[in-house]
């Protein structure tokens, strides 16, 4: 079991304790949460493009364009457990690092970027957004991401890319 990739539901009793709270103890135990309605769905939806007039985001789509390049969002926070790990091991191995050369590779901190964060309906962390040079989000991956299966999601979408340019 990955317990790292695993969600979990936590049911409450809305009258005995405020959402925010419990969202609160768990990012303090250095775990991700967000808020689903009864339907297990998202209480918001990430938009399809991405929103404009943010100065972070207008450079990035800027340059992507520039350079005919993909758009990748790492949405992370200093607390947050799973981003820190991702940091100490994901994004030290050498072929990712290849990989995300062949990208404009972003770090949102969403502690300092809180509007985009909100903007961009980010429940979760860590939180990857994968955008092409249009601004349109093709793929989103939430919670720990390894080395592995990071670099396998980022050469499908450099090969996508690569067979739209040709």
């Amino acid at each position: 079991m990955r317990l790292d990739r695993d969600e979990f539901v936590v049911r409450y009793d809305p009258i005995q304790v405020e959402p925010s709270k419990l969202i609160a103890t768990i990012k303090e135990a250095g775990y991700t949460a967000r808020v689903v309605n009864g339907k297990g769905t998202a209480a918001t939806e990430p938009p399809l493009f991405l929103p404009r007039g943010f100065a972070l985001l207008d450079e990035a789509l800027g340059q992507a364009q520039k350079e005919r390049k993909p758009i990748i969002l790492d949405f992370f926070a200093e607390w947050c457990a799973p981003c820190q790990r991702m940091e100490k091991t994901t994004f030290k191995d050498e072929r990712l690092k290849a990989l995300l050369e062949r990208c404009v590779f972003v770090r949102v901190d969403t502690d300092d970027h809180p509007d985009i964060a909100k903007r961009m309906a980010v429940e979760g962390l860590p939180d990857i957004r994968f955008v092409l040079p249009d601004g349109k989000m093709i793929r989103q991956l939430r919670n720990f991401q390894d080395a592995e299966s990071f670099s396998s999601e980022l050469e499908g979408l450099i090969q996508k890319m690569e067979k739209v340019s040709r």
